[in-house]
């Protein structure tokens, strides 16, 4: 220890206990050897030399930049900042020293070997003997990785873990610093990837995950100021434009660089984006624009050709009542306005009612009685299609066990199921749990399928109608013909029943192609052990030739339009 050292620090520690006698009597070999048993880097710098030269530094400060002692001693700690000298925290350093006061910042420091490290200093003024400072004793701590840690940490949610783009939390963010500039006009735009459940069902989640990947590196690539994933497969992208005008040519370029083929295990797949925009500027909040653009997005995907749709006042329209709808259908279903009209199904050979369509209809306070064709799309984007059909199937259930109460052959109640209530829901456990509850016979239910579930085709779904069908359930193919019908599905589903779409039914008097149709449907059926139910029949012309072509059922018009469960008990 230097001469130096122990007129400095020693006098500071002797300094102390005078002034703090109950701290008095601390040895001055131990107060010698307090710096060298700290984590930090300690140094002393003496007011009355000459550039406030260093006078002592403990090893730990040695150890921290690289420097050995004889190269600290005598020198102004400055030169640890190299050429780095335009940093604010540099000033407030030199305003603390000018007033004699302490001061805590970090700051940029070199090591001896060029490399740099965040320096989180504390200076101290000190007396020796008592008025004026004459000495500063300094701490420096390498926060380096610690800074490091807080900023990874602080980008973690900011970032998108997957793809490591944005996240929209942050997105929102950055967007309203962009307009703050107030500089330019901000196009917004939000994409989503079409179909992308078939890529996670066909290929794997892996692979889902890598597609996502490669579009976020593509959109990243176009030079966009932000990019961002907003859900699932959806993106936002933001772009500062010289002019307005440049929307159109902006969103052509980031089309094309999405359109070429993606690299999947192994294979290459097109894939196809529905692409909504808006172009704002510092009048309108990012929240805003973000959401006009997603109205935009809606347009898009609605549309036939997935079009390219910028915004329009009509989209801002549209979203608002989809908003309003969804609070809506939510009131409706705490007030229990759902319930259901049962259309009958008849024998065609003997004119008796064998079963019934039962028919969701909403009791609108303001519209009155509203058919699903006003809101089950709303409902299945939304979700609430799973509340409305968990509380759809108890209702019909129920019905079913009160209806065929000591009938001697019962009614069989058909029940429309949505897609998205076999994809997020255990559907075997879940109506094994209604018939349980309802008393209901499992033969007394049918479930109406819709041809796009047959399109996936996949394990998963074969396993569930399995399931169903062990149950006893029937299981039904609701419009055959006019989706995506295909007689393999007949082959490998385990199917009880096909309806006819009422288009076939319709005209087929006059139409020999048609009764062609019909009659090879309804041929095949029979030697797959199917029952055929033709919907819409609504004149005896079209009865009496489905009856003559051994169509088991019909429903339509002529027998009955659908009533409430009130008016189908009279009817049987």
């Amino acid at each position: 220890m230097t001469e130096i050292f122990k007129a400095g620090f020693g006098n500071l520690i002797r300094t102390t206990a005078v002034a703090n006698p109950r701290r008095s009597g601390v040895p001055e070999a131990i107060a010698a050897r307090l710096p060298d048993l700290s984590r930090d880097g300690v140094a002393i710098t003496d007011l009355r030399e000459r550039g406030m030269a260093l006078v002592y530094v403990n090893s730990a400060f040695q150890d921290i930049t690289g420097y050995s002692s004889d190269e600290l001693i005598g020198r102004n700690c400055r030169f640890l900042q190299g050429s780095d000298r335009l940093q604010p925290e540099i000033q407030s350093i030199r305003d603390a020293i000018a007033r004699r006061a302490d001061i805590a910042v970090t700051l940029k420091n070199y090591r001896k070997d060029g490399s740099w490290f965040w320096n989180e200093l504390r200076l101290a003024a000190m007396s020796i003997a008592g008025g004026e400072p004459t000495h500063y004793i300094g701490l420096i701590r390498d926060v380096t990785a610690s800074r490091a840690a807080a900023a990874q940490i602080a980008q973690s949610t900011r970032a998108d873990m997957l793809t490591g783009v944005l996240n929209r939390y942050a997105f929102v963010e950055d967007v309203d610093v962009l307009l703050s500039k107030g500089e330019r006009p901000i196009l917004i735009a939000k994409i989503d990837m079409a179909r992308f459940h078939d890529i996670n069902e066909g290929y794997g989640y892996d692979v889902g995950d890598q597609v996502l990947m490669q579009i976020a590196r593509r959109l990243t690539n176009t030079g966009a100021a932000l990019v961002c994933r907003t859900g699932s497969n959806e993106f936002a992208l933001a772009q500062p434009l010289s002019h307005a005008d440049e929307a159109r040519a902006t969103i052509e370029m980031i089309r094309q660089s999405l359109a070429p083929r993606y690299l999947v295990a192994g294979a290459t797949i097109r894939i196809r984006f529905a692409m909504g925009y808006v172009v704002g500027n510092q009048t309108t909040d990012a929240m805003t624009l973000v959401r006009r653009a997603g109205a935009a997005l809606h347009r898009s995907k609605s549309s036939a050709f997935l079009d390219v749709c910028a915004f329009s006042s009509e989209d801002d329209r549209r979203a608002r009542n989809r908003l309003r709808m969804t609070s809506e259908m939510q009131q409706a279903l705490e007030h229990d306005e759902f319930d259901f009209h049962y259309q009958p199904q008849v024998d065609l050979s003997t004119g008796t009612i064998v079963g019934a369509e039962a028919l969701l209809r909403w009791h609108h306070g303001l519209f009155g009685i509203q058919s699903p064709d006003k809101f089950v799309g709303h409902a299945e984007d939304t979700g609430l299609i799973l509340d409305i059909g968990a509380r759809g199937l108890r209702t019909v259930a129920d019905f079913a066990a009160r209806v065929n109460r000591n009938r001697p052959v019962p009614i069989v109640f058909s029940f429309n199921v949505s897609p998205i209530e076999f994809k997020l829901r255990d559907m075997p456990k879940f109506v094994s749990d209604v018939l349980t509850a309802s008393g209901a016979d499992a033969a007394w239910i049918k479930l109406e399928l819709t041809e796009s579930l047959m399109v996936e085709s996949s394990a998963e779904m074969l396993s569930i109608m399995r399931h169903l069908r062990e149950l006893g359930v029937g299981l039904s193919i609701d419009d055959f013909g006019t989706g995506y019908a295909n007689l393999r599905y007949l082959e490998d589903f385990p199917l009880t029943e096909i309806k006819i779409d009422r288009g076939f039914v319709k005209g087929l008097a006059q139409s020999r192609s048609k009764r062609v149709i019909i009659e090879s449907i309804i041929r095949i059926s029979s030697e797959l052990g199917f029952h055929v139910v033709a919907e819409g029949i609504e004149t005896e012309v079209e009865r009496t030739l489905l009856r003559d072509m051994d169509c088991d059922f019909g429903q339509g018009f002529l027998f009955g339009r659908p009533v409430n469960a009130a008016g189908f008990e009279s009817l049987v």
